[in-house]
């Protein structure tokens, strides 16, 4: 069983896709972009998994304050031991998912969510 993991990372192309997007200025933080990622690759029915070669960006405690994630996560994958991984495994999904549809379709965030 694998340990999980106290903080959020990206792999070193979804740092400079998180930078892209941040800078489109349609969040207040990157935080906030890595949430909405991760929510698309949720809403795409993304399967459970993990990320490798990824380098911390957020403590776990402050990307899911209040713990809700980890909640939502636990109801709709119940089988997972380690939230955190998961989290950070769909917020790297839903980073490359987001940047293939922005650059194909030209959209902002509202769009996305069509």
């Amino acid at each position: 069983m694998d340990r999980d993991r106290e903080s959020i990372g990206l792999t070193p192309a979804n740092q400079r896709v998180l930078a892209d997007l941040e800078e489109r200025g349609w969040f207040a933080e990157g935080q906030d972009v890595a949430r909405f990622c991760m929510a698309f690759a949720i809403r795409a029915k993304v399967p459970e998994g993990a990320t490798q070669g990824t380098e911390t960006r957020w403590a776990a405690g402050n990307f899911d304050k209040t713990g809700e994630i980890r909640t939502l996560l636990a109801a709709l994958y119940p089988n997972c031991s380690t939230p955190v991984r998961l989290m950070e495994h769909l917020v790297n999904e839903g980073l490359q998912m987001v940047a293939a549809r922005v650059a194909s379709d030209q959209v902002g965030p509202a769009e996305l969510m069509d």
